[in-house]
């Protein structure tokens, strides 16, 4: 037994062997089959790559350009993002030395820079500790200049939420610390400034240092008669800003700071650009292939089972179950699939779990009547009567005997199935019926007529050629799978 075994456990694998070979050997197996594999690795490398939610994270400004748009005349006032301070938290003594100090000489010796611990909230994060011990008084600048290279403005820029706190301040000895930003040698922008009169107390701006934000622009001098945003006045000229927050002591005492940097958004970004929220439309471009490769199979494989369980025992089992069968099937197939899917998903809810079973559930009808009419030109065969005279009963006589002869029906329309279901997931995503919580290539389609940017031809045309390019995958393979299994579509070699 256990020979025989083994005899055709060979045997099997041969035949996987001869059939996998004549597959790759076939073109088009061999196109749809690295088309597949790149589908899928762009799938598995999604969230690797991009591990946060790229509708839900903001990578640069809003409707940002494809950053390879400024190597054109269009893009010659189109910025990048920008970052200063890589660390803002100072989670590291390292951190202090991104940081430049500004102090008189003479000040020098009652002064004193270094990293500590103290921190509002939990670590990783530290804070820079500037401490005086001059009974006179003494200023000192942390800052840091940076270039700014672009022709137009930012679309945004923002701050972290400055934190400082103070010992030996008071009423009659405060210690004033102001945020701000240099342009060049004539411009100052004040950003925030308070003075610290408490102790041990973390102080912070009672409103967000956003550029967007009504209460920051009016803390940096920004009128309500001024045409132009915070951005376009801030940045109107390439040179170099100074970026930095002063500390002044009245009297000796110690100011704690953490939460120090600037980052300004640009309108180029990526190879896609971004959408209304700043989101990286390429990561959105990779994230949507798990889902619709998901959608995809899975949808597939239960509209194929189905259709093969009821196509082999509506062809088999003749008389009033074949006729119940089929009268159901018709009844199915005379229904219009993508409004009754519409009313469905309104019904059930929008999720990807009722999007699979809907998609699954209408869609097996035409596949049961091409297996019933294999089935019912197989029952008439000498071997299932020779199986019958045996004895063997329904069961054994379906997955023996009928369903090898089939087989090759399952592979080919299971290939071709997989487009359609890609392509009603995308319908009902474009349509805004998707599942609301993830990715999909027909949401970011549908995201882009939200926005009213379906001219912006880099938001709109990649996933519709993602969608074709997975489709055309197993298109590819599917018609090569019914050349190999139909031997009267053999091409001569």
């Amino acid at each position: 037994m256990h020979s025989a075994r083994e005899s055709s456990l060979g045997f099997n694998l041969k035949r996987f062997y001869k059939f996998f070979r004549l597959l790759f050997s076939n073109r088009m197996a061999a196109l749809g089959l690295t088309m597949l594999v790149i589908s899928v690795t762009a799938a598995l490398i999604a969230p690797i790559a991009y591990p946060s939610n790229p509708q839900t994270t903001s990578s640069s400004g809003y409707f940002a350009q494809p950053h390879w748009v400024t190597y054109f005349s269009d893009g010659y006032y189109l910025s990048s993002n920008l970052a200063v301070g890589s660390d803002p938290a100072f989670a590291s003594p390292s951190a202090l030395q991104q940081w430049s100090y500004g102090y008189s000489q003479a000040q020098s010796p009652y002064l004193s820079i270094s990293w500590s611990p103290l921190t509002p909230s939990s670590p990783p994060s530290g804070s820079l500790e500037i401490s005086s011990s001059s009974s006179s008084g003494l200023n000192v600048t942390v800052f840091k200049t940076f270039h700014y290279p672009y022709h137009g403005p930012p679309s945004r820029f923002f701050l972290p939420p400055l934190n400082v706190e103070a010992q030996g301040a008071s009423p009659s000895q405060p210690i004033q610390v102001a945020l701000s930003l240099t342009r060049g040698s004539e411009k100052t922008f004040t950003f925030w400034s308070t003075n610290l009169t408490k102790n041990n107390a973390w102080a912070f701006p009672p409103y967000v240092l956003d550029s967007s934000g009504t209460q920051f622009e009016a803390a940096a001098g920004l009128r309500q008669s001024d045409r132009l945003s915070l951005p376009e006045i801030i940045f109107s000229q390439v040179t170099d800003y100074t970026f930095g927050v002063s500390v002044s002591f009245a009297g000796p005492g110690i100011v704690n700071l953490t939460n120090l940097g600037f980052t300004s958004y640009g309108t180029s970004f990526g190879l896609l650009g971004t959408d209304q929220q700043g989101g990286d439309l390429f990561a959105q471009l990779l994230w949507g292939a798990r889902i619709s490769l998901f959608v995809g199979l899975i949808s597939a494989f239960i509209g194929i089972g189905l259709g093969l369980l009821i196509g082999l025992i509506a062809g088999y089992k003749s008389g009033l179950t074949d006729e119940a069968l089929m009268r159901f099937t018709d009844m199915m197939l005379v229904l219009p699939v993508l409004p009754l899917l519409l009313v469905l998903i309104t019904v059930l809810g929008q999720s990807v779990f009722n999007i699979i079973l809907l998609i699954g559930f209408l869609g097996w009808m035409g596949f049961a009547r091409v297996v019933r009419s294999q089935v019912l030109s197989l029952a008439s065969r000498p071997f299932i009567e020779a199986a019958k005279a045996a004895g063997a009963g329904t069961g054994r006589i379906l997955t023996s005997h009928v369903f090898p002869n089939v087989v090759s029906l399952t592979y080919v329309n299971l290939a071709l199935a997989v487009p359609a279901a890609i392509l009603t997931e995308a319908a009902l995503s474009f349509l805004g019926l998707g599942a609301p919580t993830v990715i999909s290539w027909g949401q970011i389609i549908n995201n882009a007529e939200t926005a009213n940017a379906l001219r912006d031809w880099w938001w709109v045309i990649p996933p519709g050629v993602a969608i074709a390019f997975v489709s055309l995958s197993f298109v590819l393979m599917g018609y090569a799978l019914d050349e190999i299994f139909n031997p009267k579509l053999r091409r001569r070699q």
